[in-house]
């Protein structure tokens, strides 16, 4: 599992905003350009990203109790569950390079949903600096799944246990709510990959009692200051290093919204379509899944869906095309917000290990997975799209127009936002995000004319 390192970000298009739902009039001072485009007001707009989570859903009670000087004390939550936009049936994102600026997205030829990335170091844990701003994803208003760490070098799991780092995570989580204020849905995956040695928050079978109490602490204080949030119950594929059967450390139910698995393609690598489908139902000691169909099976059985917020292949096991397209075809095949389906995938794209993860580059070392990955989107991109809705390709296809063929990291970079959905029946304003959703329709517009 690689460390991460975030990119730099590039710079967006000023935008001025003079729309409304029932006649959308987009005014583009980038391009001198203006496109009209016409919705009937009782009818959902097309969309290709996600909602917010407080437009589609009400917000839970609050279940936290104070003992003390602040100190957070669990109780039963109630939550709803996570969800995918209104228009698709999963967020499809990535992490890294071009995520957050739209680059990648225009890449692949398909905006990103869903960017990943990570505050676990030090006092990033509470500055977020990736999402604050002058960050990295502080631009980008659709969904993130965020990864903030949770112990630093020399804590324990029994401090945490005894609720030494409430304030800690509480000074954290109360920044990421007004960072991500009238934003996408914010997934967390408090200290992500648990089960892998060599983390902080690494948990061996001697911590799993603590580490549930200490996640009930983090789950109650998540809900008091950030109940809009999603909590991830985030694992490694394989438990390397601790050895640590992490359904013992489940937490319960109503204590996490989404399972969620890191996993990249190696240990064993995948060369062909039979050996992915192969390996799918794959499990280890006592039965601990290591496929994607046993993640599935167990996210069902504790009754959460599934999300994979890391993937990728290796460069170093090989430039493995089929792994990439069993990928992107399994998670069209497995996807929706209920138990057991997958609500969110994110490709790393980080330039880490010398690019040995990078799908997304000029001089990537996976030029066939990489090319594979762009077709896989475009085959699936169908899939994503739930029935009644439409996306910029299927648009462009109805009107005899080709989509445009996602080869090239050279471009315009533009990032995608979360648009809300109109109100029925009336002629409401369009958000600064449905405007950006416009935008981003417009530059592949244009790039296709530029080529023609």
């Amino acid at each position: 599992m690689p460390r991460h390192r975030q990119p730099t970000p590039a710079a967006r298009r000023a935008r001025p905003v003079v729309v409304t739902i029932g006649a959308l009039t987009l005014l583009c001072s980038a391009t001198g350009v203006a496109l009209a485009a016409t919705n009937p007001a009782s009818d959902p707009a097309p969309t290709a990203s996600t909602t917010s989570a407080s437009d589609t859903t009400s917000e839970p009670t609050s279940t936290t109790t104070t003992t003390g000087a602040g100190t957070a004390s669990p109780t039963e939550p109630t939550v709803p569950p996570a969800q995918a936009s209104d228009g698709q049936t999963w967020l499809s994102g990535a992490s890294g390079d071009g995520a957050a600026d739209g680059a990648l997205g225009k890449w692949r030829g398909d905006p990103v949903d869903i960017v990943g990335t990570w505050a676990d170091q030090g006092d990033n844990q509470t500055q977020l600096y990736s999402i604050a701003p002058g960050g990295e994803v502080a631009d980008f208003d659709g969904a993130i799944d965020i990864a903030p760490g949770g112990l630093q070098d020399g804590d324990t799991w029994t401090a945490a246990a005894d609720g030494a780092y409430d304030d800690r995570w509480r000074e954290s989580l109360t920044r990421m709510a007004e960072l991500r204020q009238g934003r996408g849905t914010t997934y967390i995956r408090p200290f992500h990959e648990f089960n892998l040695g060599g983390w902080n928050w690494s948990v061996g079978p001697r911590d799993a009692e603590d580490f549930k109490a200490a996640w009930a602490r983090y789950r109650a204080i998540q809900q008091e200051v950030f109940p809009e949030a999603r909590l991830v119950y985030g694992v490694n594929v394989t438990s390397s290093g601790t050895d640590l059967d992490w359904r013992t450390t489940w937490p319960g139910a109503g204590q996490a919204d989404v399972l969620g698995v890191d996993t990249y393609n190696g240990w064993p690598t995948i060369t062909s379509d039979e050996e992915f489908q192969a390996q799918l139902d794959a499990r280890g000691e006592d039965g601990i899944p290591i496929g994607l169909d046993a993640y599935r099976e167990q996210a069902a059985e504790w009754g959460v869906p599934l999300a994979v917020p890391e993937w990728s292949g290796r460069a170093e096991m090989g430039d493995e095309s089929a792994y990439v397209t069993g990928m992107v075809d399994w998670f069209a095949a497995n996807a929706g917000d209920g138990p057991g389906q997958l609500v969110y995938e994110i490709l790393f794209n980080a330039p880490q290990d010398d690019g040995n993860f990078q799908l997304f580059a000029d001089d990537t070392r996976m030029p066939a997975s990489a090319q594979a990955y762009v077709d896989a989107v475009a085959s699936t991109e169908g899939d994503r799209t739930a029935e009644g809705s439409s996306s910029p390709s299927t648009e462009a296809a109805a009107e005899g127009e080709e989509p445009q063929s996602a080869v090239s990291m050279t471009g315009t970079a533009t990032a995608t936002t979360e648009p809300s959905p109109p109100t029925k029946g009336a002629a409401t304003p369009a958000s600064q995000a449905e405007v950006d959703e416009l935008v981003a329709r417009l530059d592949a517009l244009l790039d296709r004319l530029e080529q023609s």
